[in-house]
């Protein structure tokens, strides 16, 4: 059911840098007062990085493509004047803010000697990717890297690729969808579509803070230690930059969930009646959840997590900007031992996912906050994973004026925490999902996931 795809056709992208990495800056004045980063950006220091694959455009060349791109960049800047900022620790609170101190963005051009055709199909992990997204900065920690950065290449087929490297403080998905329209819109020569509202303080925590819940979705800063976890907290942003490394450890696996496929779990969650309805994501989250759990190699009564993210502009009191531009999403949990999940039946895994989805209230998400507060907590991850629903967001939608894009997504990562749902790039319902495991479990897990009527 799985699949790598073959062998890419071509793995040296033959990259040359066309001059040096840029800096580009606000176009115009912008307020330099620091933003205030909730607690929910404080535990997503870490850089996610995207890649756009566009096709040639025949009737228009990419002569213009780079001083475009990086025109509008400047102007997008201005409204987004907090991108084009630091990181910075706020010593009196012990807390991270961005510092608006107009450092810029970086900018680079970058042309390839092959065509995207080259390249086999672009939806399927190629480690030769990497080089289409931002790695190298001037930068030594954290501290100093840019919170954003773009990487322009020009194929000899007159197609190109956007690359970005966006510090997932700045942004959850649909914050992020929000930049890019406005981005290409100026770089169509359209008005900015909206203003973005980046005011986190509706997020900030009670004084004195008061939690109201038990929070097993995160792991005290305390316990932390010895835990190897992909999250961060206040400190990460001190510590000296490393680029991500590929895992030799981890394969990683392209696994289509056809629309067939997704009806069928659809219709199983639904057998009996005990549900009366469930959508995509419920049910899918529920086969993967137990598909992966009985597949790795967990202590069968320590409990184990399945963490995702739930979008809460509509459900805070009273709810959040139309158009927030921060993190508005809370890491929601199912959770349960690996000896309950063996003996759980599907239908009681869609419950504790739909049963995750309902306890994300205004109340709940207002405690978090308050114990986040207090314990400096991240998401609890160890032995569990978390699932990102990507194919949600409409990236294929990002038009900088020659065309929408024939892939867009995430640079694969080897972090077996995270599973993502991607689009399968077609508009029939279906999905990728994209998992690293370890050799051996990825072979039970292959068989776990199938689907058969």
């Amino acid at each position: 059911m799985g699949s790598e795809g073959p062998a890419p056709a071509v793995t040296d992208l033959k990259l040359e840098m066309v001059g040096e990495p840029e800096t580009i800056v606000p176009a115009s004045a912008t307020d330099t007062s620091p933003v205030f980063l909730s607690n929910i950006d404080q535990v997503v220091v870490i850089p996610v990085e995207t890649v756009y694959f566009y096709p040639a455009n025949p009737e228009k060349g990419l002569d213009k493509l780079v001083d475009t791109l990086r025109d509008a960049l400047a102007k997008v800047l201005v409204p987004y004047h907090f991108m084009a900022g630091r990181l910075q620790m706020n010593t009196e609170e012990m807390r991270l803010q961005i510092d608006c101190n107009r450092a810029g963005a970086q900018f680079t051009h970058y042309t390839s000697g092959v065509a995207i055709a080259d390249l086999g199909d672009v939806t399927l992990p190629n480690p030769a990717f990497r080089g289409l997204v931002p790695t190298k900065f001037n930068a030594t920690v954290v501290f100093e890297l840019p919170l954003l950065a773009i990487q322009v290449t020009t194929f000899k087929c007159g197609g190109y690729t956007v690359g970005v490297m966006m510090n997932h403080t700045l942004f959850d998905g649909p914050g992020a969808i929000g930049f890019f329209m406005n981005y290409t819109a100026l770089a169509r020569g359209e008005e900015l579509l909206y203003e973005p509202d980046f005011d986190r303080t509706p997020l900030k925590a009670r004084d004195p803070p008061t939690p109201t819940h038990e929070h097993f979705e995160f792991f005290k800063l305390s316990d932390l230690t010895g835990t190897d976890n992909p999250f961060t907290t206040p400190g990460s942003a001190e510590a000296e930059y490393v680029a991500m490394q590929n895992s030799m450890d981890h394969v990683t696996r392209v696994i289509p969930f056809t629309p067939e496929m997704i009806e069928i779990l659809k219709k199983r969650a639904l057998e009996g009646d005990t549900i009366k309805r469930v959508s995509t994501f419920e049910a899918v989250a529920a086969h993967l959840w137990l598909a992966r759990t009985k597949s790795v190699d967990l202590m069968p009564d320590m409990p184990t997590n399945l963490l995702f993210a739930v979008d809460i502009r509509r459900r805070m009191k009273p709810p959040l900007s139309k158009h927030f531009a921060g993190n508005g999403v809370f890491s929601s949990c199912a959770r349960a031992t690996p000896e309950e999940i063996e003996k759980m039946s599907f239908v009681e895994a869609v419950q504790h996912i739909q049963k995750a989805i309902e306890r994300v209230t205004d109340d709940y998400v207002r405690s978090s906050i308050d114990w986040g507060q207090i314990n400096r907590g991240v998401p609890a991850l160890f032995g569990g994973f978390f699932l990102s629903a990507w194919w949600k967001m409409p990236f294929y939608e990002i038009d900088y004026g020659w065309g929408k894009p024939i892939y867009a997504g995430p640079i694969v990562t080897p972090l077996i925490e995270f599973v993502l749902l991607l689009s399968n790039g077609t508009q029939d319902g279906g999905l990728n999902l994209v998992i690293a495991l370890e050799p051996e479990q990825m072979a039970r897990f292959e068989e776990n996931v199938k689907i058969t009527a």
